[in-house]
């Protein structure tokens, strides 16, 4: 008599479960124990993660600060004020506009009367003074032009400075290193922060890697088991990559907090004068650099993880 064999039906949302269920237990909860066990061996890598993630917030946000910083500086280096004589006529202030305004050199060409140089300089501490001192407005009326190419100014400034509508004394405010000067110091705090995170990303690193080897060769009769009885190579090495994340999402949260604080308490504490030091750091900003600098933890731990594990897992 033929035997009849009955292939049961397994549903696919069970099957789901059954296989999520052995990943969280044999992978993430075996991870997490075995974190807690070696919190002793894996603290000096919490402990060199944390301080290098925190720097990496607090010099990105000042990076960030210096980038709109300079980009203000670069605007204001390419604003060129040419400075007109009191007697200057209008025939020639007009000619002299003119030029300017058809010139493709310039993004646009503005006018500031002597008044409004006035009021304007009544805003600025110190110049009030001036004025009252010296029993008349001593500043003069201007034309302001915005170069597109900032290394165009010193052409603009050529032509300009020698025209019969322009003060002699003082043509413009043409400083021609003003702005080399700004990018050589931004390149070099740049330089030094970039070098100052590569020293410290280098000790993270081998710090979270040698913890890791450690955890290695205290399980190595465990690893070796679960080789033996043929477990997939994902089960055996999922556990270490999960503890090199832990450890990196525990750092980039403390880094992350301390960051956020520190930004946060220094735009509540300086207001208007900490956007002047630091333009476009905001509460936002420094929100997404927290949550930055937690990713940024999770990824070099898990990282550092798998560095070791591909040295030290086959030897």
């Amino acid at each position: 008599m033929a035997g009849i064999l009955l292939k049961g039906r397994f549903p696919r949302r069970r099957l789901i479960q059954v296989v999520a269920t052995n990943l969280a237990r044999h992978v993430f909860g075996s991870a997490a124990r075995n974190w807690a066990r070696n919190l002793a061996g894996t603290a000096p890598a919490l402990g060199s993660m944390t301080l290098l993630l925190l720097m990496t917030g607090l010099v990105g946000l000042s990076g960030f600060a210096l980038y709109n910083l300079e980009q203000y500086e670069a605007g204001q280096a390419s604003l060129l004020h040419i400075y007109l004589r009191d007697d200057a006529a209008y025939q020639d202030v007009d000619s002299l506009w003119d030029r300017l305004s058809n010139d493709p050199r310039v993004a646009s060409a503005t006018y500031t009367s002597k008044a409004q140089a006035l009021a304007h300089a009544q805003s600025i501490p110190g110049l009030p003074a001036l004025a009252d001192a010296s029993g008349s407005n001593p500043f003069p009326a201007s034309l302001n032009v915005q170069v597109k190419n900032i290394d165009d100014m010193g052409a603009i400034d050529g032509m300009v400075r020698y025209e019969l509508a322009v003060d002699p004394v003082t043509p413009t405010s043409y400083d021609p290193g003003a702005y080399k000067r700004i990018q050589q110091v931004v390149f070099g705090l740049a330089v030094a922060g970039i070098a100052f995170l590569c020293l410290l990303g280098f000790v993270a690193i081998t710090v979270t890697a040698n913890s890791i080897k450690a955890a290695i060769h205290a399980r190595r009769d465990e690893i070796t088991i679960m080789q033996l009885v043929g477990a997939p190579r994902w089960m055996v090495r999922g556990p270490f990559i999960v503890e090199g994340a832990i450890t990196g999402a525990l750092a980039g949260l403390v880094a992350g907090m301390v960051t956020f604080a520190l930004a946060a308490g220094a735009i509540s504490a300086g207001s208007s004068g900490f956007t002047q030091f630091a333009p476009g750091v905001t509460v936002a900003t420094v929100v997404v650099a927290a949550v930055g600098v937690l990713l940024a933890g999770v990824t070099l731990g898990s990282g550092s993880s798998l560095i070791s594990l591909g040295r030290h897992m086959e030897t």
